[in-house]
């Protein structure tokens, strides 16, 4: 009985012995990565974040420096946070980078490729967004192979910060897990699909222009919600241009009656509505006229429309 435990606990110890040079073995092995960090934007922010966690918490990262094209003496969020956290900021394009780069893209690529992928989700009414992760070289951009991607449903009520910042999240945890599981995460990307590709380009405030008779009242509904926080949807009133707030759409007949961009008063939702190409109305609570301040729509209603006799009263937008 003896000599049986005695070699029990001679296995044991060995077993214990290897388990530990095989533990010693990994920590020796380990790659230890000096990261170059290009972001500016709230995704950027976000990302940026969670990978210094792991700078300070885990023994993967070494260095973590940021890349900057900004020029300005104005520091944006995400410079004043890596010089918070005594990150060094390198500007952009005087670097010399020949190795290959990983880049959190806020669509299901080819899905909207391109510069502005989460306003075009939602000016286009998809159901379905998501995050990809991919692989990218210096001045290739949204063509590269799959790391990983994520679906994500997108809600028809859902605005453009809001959205922002939950592909925010994902794509911050995203490029975690990446860092967590190289080479492997790379070893395993997969080419982008041939089909389905459509672009995304980049928007200026032009963009905001309601185009009443082109446009039904989802299609303007959607464009409120794909650029909220950066442009007011804008028209133009009486040769005068107003922009219109707090949108919302409610469940009515066809009005097949009216001109396109009637403008009119609603009692019941307290609002000004406005008729689209497809018959429908889009409320809006409150406007402003370029130059003035924002009103409530019964006060834009008592100032630039009661007054106006009921035979003229036909108020259109354009």
């Amino acid at each position: 009985m003896s000599n049986i435990i005695c070699n029990l606990s001679i296995s044991i110890n060995r077993f214990l012995l290897k388990e530990k040079y095989n533990y010693l073995r990994k920590i020796h092995l380990r790659s230890y990565y000096n990261v170059l960090f290009f972001g500016s934007d709230v995704i950027g922010l976000n990302c940026l974040r969670e990978i210094d966690k792991i700078r300070k918490n885990e023994n993967l990262i070494r260095r973590l420096d940021l890349v900057t094209a900004n020029s300005s003496k104005n520091k944006n969020a995400i410079e004043k946070y890596a010089e918070t956290n005594n990150m060094r900021i390198l500007h952009w394009p005087n670097l010399n980078i020949n190795e290959g780069m990983v880049n959190v893209h806020p669509s299901l690529l080819p899905r909207w490729r391109g510069a502005a992928p989460i306003i075009y989700t939602l000016m286009h009414g998809d159901t379905v967004g998501g995050v990809s992760l991919m692989k990218i070289k210096p001045d290739i951009f949204d063509v590269g192979e799959i790391i990983s991607q994520q679906r994500v449903p997108v809600s028809d009520t859902i605005k453009l910060p809001e959205l922002t910042r939950q592909f925010s999240d994902i794509g911050a945890k995203m490029l975690v897990n990446c860092l967590r599981n190289l080479p492997r995460s790379l070893e395993n990307a997969q080419p982008q699909s041939n089909e389905g590709v459509t672009y995304a380009k980049k928007i200026n405030k032009s963009i905001s222009q309601v185009r009443w008779m082109e446009m039904s009242a989802k299609e303007v509904y959607n464009l409120y919600r794909a650029i909220y926080g950066l442009y007011p949807l804008t028209t133009m009133f009486k040769d005068k241009q107003v922009k219109l707030f707090n949108a919302f759409l409610v469940n009515n007949d066809l009005y097949s009656d009216k001109p396109i961009g009637t403008l009119e008063y609603c009692e019941s939702t307290k609002s000004i509505r406005i008729l689209c190409k497809d018959k429908k109305f889009i409320n809006f609570k409150s406007l402003r006229i370029v130059g003035r301040k924002e009103i409530s729509a019964v006060d834009f209603y008592n100032g630039y429309i009661k007054n106006i006799s009921v035979d003229v009263r036909l108020c259109v937008a354009c």
